[in-house]
């Protein structure tokens, strides 16, 4: 059972790790280890973090991002009642993430940071998989009214499920696979919180922690022989009409400054059912813009030969 439970452990943080590089958290501290320092976190005598990644924010200016990361990964299946478990799992990352920063551990680790910034926020991120659910099973929203300890001492703490990671995975894969010669970014919105224009990034490699749990993200395609760019817009729920209308207004926003092809990308999306009310909803705006707009599916299966040409 040892070896075994080692062997679960140890793939559930190799798939975080590979998630983590997919979006561009490479450079991450693996397998802290660390003394307690409070006498009041269960009697426990040492804390551990995963991962942790730190990097200054494109979304506000001057700040550091401190990301803790647990991972909790089961071979079995998420339980029905999920509550109690998911307070165990959050208590265990709040705490460590408390004791973390007395650490020489930390100490280690912070020292070598060379960004600029004025103010951090100390964040974690609770990674928790089942290998026995479907990768599209949500538990966050079956944990939302779950009652939680106010007393530790943290900025954030994000809850990562089946779901969440999927989305994500599939939407970069997607997005990667649409032309190999193409490089990748993310689109850093405009928040009213980035207005530095000396230190300003409209895109980059570094997935942005407020989107590590998204419904929408936006990616950016950019073909290095001639500079032309795509949007690609992928959105985690379902096809409908008015969320497509949101998504195309998202999507003139987000290309406001540069020409651009745009694919908006659902997970069930199909050209035989839907393409009536891509047209419908296409009318409520510019045809000059929104003939560069195409939906697609994001997920690879044979209906996906339907889809309008993707290069």
């Amino acid at each position: 059972m040892g070896e075994k439970s080692k062997f679960i452990g140890e793939t559930g943080e190799k798939t975080v790790e590979n998630f983590l590089n997919l979006i561009g958290w490479n450079d991450t501290s693996k397998g802290i280890e660390f003394p307690c320092f409070d006498d009041l976190h269960n009697k426990e005598r040492t804390h551990g973090l995963d991962f942790f990644f730190k990097y200054v924010s494109p979304l506000v200016d001057g700040v550091l991002k401190k990301i803790n990361i647990s991972v909790k990964f089961t071979d079995n299946a998420y339980p029905p009642s999920p509550n109690s478990k998911f307070r165990d799992h959050f208590i265990d990352l709040a705490e460590s993430m408390e004791c973390f920063r007395y650490s020489e551990n930390y100490s280690e680790i912070t020292k070598s940071i060379r960004e600029q910034y004025q103010t951090s926020e100390n964040i974690g991120i609770l990674f928790w998989l089942s290998n026995e659910n479907s990768v599209h099973e949500d538990i966050t929203t079956k944990v939302a009214n779950a009652t939680l300890p106010s007393t530790y001492n943290f900025d954030s703490i994000y809850l990562v499920d089946n779901r969440k990671l999927e989305f994500i995975f599939s939407s970069i894969t997607f997005a990667k696979n649409i032309n190999t010669n193409y490089n990748l970014s993310f689109f850093y919105q405009d928040t009213g919180k980035n207005i530095n224009p000396t230190i300003k990034k409209n895109f980059g490699t570094i997935l942005p922690v407020e989107f590590i749990n998204t419904s929408v993200l936006p990616i950016r395609l950019e073909n290095p022989n001639d500079n032309s760019t795509k949007l690609v817009l992928s959105c985690i729920d379902n096809f409908n009409i008015e969320d497509l209308k949101r998504l195309i207004s998202l999507s003139q926003e987000l290309t406001n400054s540069w020409s651009s092809d745009i694919l908006i990308a659902f997970p069930d999306y199909n050209v035989t059912r839907n393409s009536k009310e891509v047209e419908i909803a296409k009318s409520s705006f510019e045809s000059s813009f929104t003939k560069n707009i195409s939906v697609v599916s994001f997920y690879p299966n044979s209906k996906s030969l339907q889809d309008e040409a993707r290069t």
